[in-house]
């Protein structure tokens, strides 16, 4: 299985919420399994970092965190201007924020050049 994990779902490692038992089951699977491989936009750490910061973890636990996620094999894929001229379009075309715009655009190039077969993501933006 190849995943692109948007940091809606990547939050869950950090805080109990809905889900956060199958994402920490499908982190597991990465690090362990052959077959399975896990992709998500370097950006994504900025994001979780963001979120963790809105409810209130303190600064020092939220490197803690940063450190854990890095520590997992999923790869921190680089905004190139090639994502973000994607993600400009995907902005211009439909009603969606920046950052779903550039993760949208980043999963688009990674499914070609890394056959990805899923995008989880637990973000209400993208169901509008």
């Amino acid at each position: 299985m190849r995943l692109y994990l948007e940091p809606s779902v990547l939050v869950k490692l950090f805080k109990t919420e809905i889900g956060s038992n199958e994402i920490i089951k499908t982190i597991v699977a990465i690090d362990e399994k052959e077959d399975w491989a896990g992709y998500t936009s370097r950006w994504s750490t900025l994001e979780v970092a963001r979120t963790l910061k809105k409810d209130g973890k303190p600064r020092e636990l939220i490197l803690v965190d940063l450190q854990e996620l890095k520590r997992h094999k999923l790869s921190l894929v680089p905004v190139t201007n090639r994502i973000i001229d994607d993600a400009e379009k995907l902005a211009m075309s439909y009603n969606i924020y920046a950052s779903d715009a550039l993760h949208v655009a980043t999963f688009e190039f990674l499914k070609k050049r890394e056959k990805l077969e899923r995008f989880l993501c637990d973000d209400v933006h993208f169901q509008s």
